[in-house]
């Protein structure tokens, strides 16, 4: 069977949970998790190269994405729970993710095309490579493994850089950027401290992931806001699940992390199926969220408090939005199947009739 970029991206998915739990081990662990993290993350690149060489389908255009922004969610989650990232950088970057997509989603139904920019495809990167940096730091905290992780890094990539100068005379934008960034990682794991290497990895990466969603801000809110009050309304009603989840993280019982990931990536994917219905015209669900998900969800929560506090609200408030967010994904996977069936049986068809 020849192995197309879906395959990639679909394995990519499916196995990521393994590096998630290995990261609550001890540090064999955590470096098995990193080298899984890793082969991961080549893959997003091996699918690129397929892509590009087979040509994309509309499952990849939709798949790609979302499972980059689940792997965001399984590593950042993580280390945040384990007191590695403050939740104050990574709240934000989930906050930028979610709203970006949904922006996006406004301009195409006003038929407003919002591209993806070279900087957030940046931004995807320097997000995988960042969470593994300071993965790296936080277990081996005398900096060696760091130092030489990065000066081999770099000079790979100064080589790389004369061979394409010699070339195309030129650099690309993006070999320049990630010359600049290695050389700044290296910069400041040779001057700071651990913790202070960590702090500065992590701002570094919310700045470039507040910076790279800018212009969709820029075009994608006053879209939102000139539609009224019920489009903001869809747009506080995509966010808040999520965010709600997140910020109560710490509140939650240990090990009830895993059910804030899966919310994450149910989200993720919900998001992903509602930019295509929107794109292919199919039937929008996306008020059953506004009217059903979030209002359920909120009432498990306040009504949690009311009866028995924090301590139980927040758990039930969790279990309560993971089941909703399976129902809904379940929903719009089935309208997605069946679209793509009658896409398919009308192709058959019409090649039938020729």
């Amino acid at each position: 069977m020849k192995i197309r970029a879906n395959h990639l991206t679909a394995l990519r998915i499916i196995l990521l949970p393994l590096p998630y739990f290995l990261l609550y081990g001890g540090n064999r662990a955590k470096i098995a998790a990193l080298l899984a993290f890793t082969i991961l993350g080549l893959t997003d690149y091996l699918d690129g190269l397929l892509a590009r060489r087979d040509g994309s389908t509309p499952l990849g255009r939709l798949l790609d994405p979302i499972a980059d922004k689940i792997f965001i969610a399984v590593t950042l989650i993580p280390l945040a729970d384990l007191g590695i990232l403050p939740l104050w950088i990574v709240w934000p970057i989930f906050f930028r993710e979610f709203l970006v997509t949904e922006l996006r989603r406004f301009c195409m139904a006003s038929k407003r095309q919002l591209r993806v920019t070279e900087l957030a495809k940046i931004k995807t990167a320097l997000q995988m490579v960042g969470a593994g940096l300071v993965l790296i730091t936080d277990m081996f905290p005398d900096k060696s493994v760091l130092i030489a992780f990065l000066s081999g890094a770099l000079l790979a990539t100064l080589f790389l850089a004369v061979g394409l100068y010699w070339r195309d005379g030129h650099l690309s934008t993006r070999m320049q950027t990630a010359l600049s960034l290695l050389i700044l990682g290296l910069a400041v794991g040779l001057v700071l401290r651990p913790s202070q290497i960590i702090i500065t990895y992590a701002l570094i990466m919310l700045g470039i992931t507040l910076v790279s969603g800018s212009r969709y801000l820029v075009v994608g809110l006053p879209e939102c806001l000139r539609r009224g009050l019920p489009a903001a309304g869809r747009l506080t009603a995509s966010l808040i699940l999520p965010l709600l989840s997140i910020a109560l993280m710490p509140l939650a019982p240990k090990g009830m992390t895993s059910l804030v990931v899966l919310i994450l990536a149910l989200e993720f994917g919900g998001q992903g199926l509602e930019m295509w219905t929107v794109q292919e015209r199919k039937i929008d669900i996306s008020w059953i969220k506004i009217r059903i998900l979030v209002p359920g969800a909120l009432l498990s929560l306040v009504s949690g408090y009311v009866l028995y506090g924090f301590e139980r609200a927040v758990p039930a408030f969790l279990w309560v939005t993971t089941g909703l967010c399976i129902c809904y994904t379940v929903v719009n996977v089935g309208i997605y199947y069946r679209a793509v069936c009658r896409t398919q049986g009308f192709v058959r068809g019409q090649g039938a009739r020729r």
